[in-house]
């Protein structure tokens, strides 16, 4: 029988000494449902969250065994095993989005335009306003204006840390984008 509430030093001290049995039940009790909740939202399964769950687990394990794991007062255990658990997630996302055969959207959509007969000064000046964005503010724009995604599926998407930071990233975009058209009168007669 294991305790109900063990603190994160009892937690350090009970791994470093080999006794984690208790432990173990522990996290997996108070800790893992918050990690099964958080990988479903974010289009994961539960086989998933708990093979990150415990790939976190060993992970802390190691840590602490090797002295790698930084302790002072203001540890949280939950809180390092939850972010080592979004991590491995979105790293696992995006790997899995790089070995697609599928193309990322805002090539799909440089592909169109560029092969669509229709391509009238109006598309190729989008095409190159956007170019002088950058990379991660057109992809940004590409899913939230295009394609109409969630913050959140951006955030996970990008491997930003959570929706707001999308939100943010996203208003800075449209901004330097109003300012690209601001600043070329030409490109404000077509549009």
């Amino acid at each position: 029988m294991f305790k109900k509430k063990l603190t994160d030093n009892e937690i350090i001290d009970s791994i470093k000494k080999g006794k984690a049995d208790s432990v173990l039940p522990f996290l997996y009790k108070n800790v893992q449902p918050k990690i099964n909740r958080w990988i479903v939202k974010n289009n994961g399964n539960i086989d998933e969250a708990h093979d990150i769950f415990q790939d976190a687990i060993v992970r802390l394990y190691s840590k602490i065994i090797d002295s790698k794991f930084k302790t002072d007062t203001n540890i949280n255990i939950a809180g390092y095993i939850f972010q080592s658990c979004k991590n491995m997630w979105i790293n696992r996302v995006k790997n899995l989005n790089k070995t697609s055969n599928e193309l990322p959207i805002h090539l799909k959509n440089e592909e169109y335009h560029n092969n669509n007969d229709n391509n009238d000064e109006k598309q190729q000046r989008i095409i190159e306003l956007f170019d002088h964005l950058g990379e991660r503010c057109k992809e940004l724009l590409t899913y939230s204006v295009f394609y109409k995604m969630t913050m959140e599926d951006i955030s996970v998407r990008m491997g930003l840390n959570n929706a707001n930071t999308a939100k943010t990233k996203n208003y800075k975009c449209k901004q330097r984008l109003i300012k690209l058209l601001k600043d070329n009168p030409e490109l404000q007669k077509i549009f």
